[in-house]
């Protein structure tokens, strides 16, 4: 059997004849150097760690070695196949060969299975972090804006899954008042946090706000990140900064030219637009402009016409509302 590049004797660095002792010395050597403890968050390391315990694992095993010197992987399942580890009991082979591992702190941990390793390093790095003694995970958060508020701007509430660093001790656990009444202590809010965020006007589809210091604890601690989705209606699209959509008007309003709304921009179209016809309507997009294609269609025209109705009286309403409110009793 040839050596390929996950041979356990290569990744391990013996002779195809070493014996058992030879084996394990050889292990021991290479899983302290790569050891999670000592390689906080380096996922080369971590790798380095897997690949080493699994050839390890083939070689200690006197039928699976026997397997491997034979056919290779293909004995397996098929040729080139990752074997199969599901069964082997990686506590007993870390206690075998002498590698520290302290299960007790990392939780409820299977000891068999190739789920063994990212439930380790998973629960190593959460304790490095927790220490202060690696960086702290960025928080990824989606909102979505109608077209008014990327056009226009304003506030909105954002939920940042947790855990993250308590903002009101700065993950100190307690404050000026004693224990920190926000995260009872622990500098931390396993369930996240919601906080208000300014929109900027005219935000592009797409853009992405830093809130500092708001991700997952740690030192320094990670930040937040919301990325801005403009959610538009069906049928209009953004590119770039420009909106694009269409524009039904009745063959009569395509004749004489009308004045409607799109997209919440009062749009005045001449007399004599045809059909299929592109109107540039500057400073009308998300920082750019809003392009209309003109189409000429009786029923969905009077559709829109209605519409364009029915805003102007519930606008007309709230002015007359407005106007009582200011002049009072």
């Amino acid at each position: 059997m040839s050596g390929g590049a996950n041979d356990p004797y290569d990744v391990l660095g013996v002779p195809r004849e070493a014996d058992a002792d030879t084996i394990k010395r050889a292990y021991r050597k290479l899983a302290l150097q790569n050891h999670p403890d000592r390689n906080p968050g380096d996922a080369d390391a971590e790798e380095r760690f897997k690949t080493i315990s699994e050839a390890y694992a083939t070689l200690r095993d006197p039928d699976a070695r026997r397997r491997y010197d034979t056919f290779g992987h293909v004995g397996r399942g098929p040729a080139g196949a990752r074997p199969d580890f599901s069964h082997v009991d990686w506590r007993v082979i870390f206690q075998e060969a002498d590698i520290p591992m302290d299960w007790s702190r990392r939780g409820d941990i299977p000891t068999s299975g190739n789920v063994v390793f990212d439930a380790l390093f998973r629960g190593v790095t959460s304790m490095f972090r927790q220490a202060g003694l690696l960086p702290g995970e960025h928080r990824e958060v989606r909102l979505k804006l109608d077209v008014a508020t990327a056009r226009e701007g304003g506030r909105r509430r954002v939920h940042v899954p947790g855990p993250v660093r308590c903002g009101t001790c700065r993950g100190l656990g307690h404050d000026a008042g004693g224990r920190c009444a926000t995260c009872g202590g622990s500098g931390q809010l396993q369930r996240g946090l919601d906080v208000d965020v300014t929109i900027p006007a005219q935000v592009r589809h797409g853009a992405r706000l830093r809130l500092a210091g708001l991700g997952g604890p740690g030192q320094p601690p990670g930040d937040a990140f919301v990325e801005l989705l403009v959610d538009v209606p069906p049928g209009a699209r953004v590119e770039g900064r420009d909106l694009f959509t269409e524009v039904f008007l009745t063959p009569l309003e395509a004749a004489r030219g009308v004045v409607t709304t799109v997209l919440g921009i009062p749009v005045r179209l001449g007399g004599g637009v045809r059909d299929g016809q592109r109107v540039r309507v500057v400073g009308g997009g998300l920082g750019g402009d809003l392009v209309l294609t003109v189409r000429t269609d009786i029923w969905r025209g009077l559709g829109r016409a209605a519409l364009d109705t029915a805003r102007s009286f519930v606008a007309g309403l709230r002015g007359r509302a407005a106007h009582d409110e200011r002049k009072g009793p």
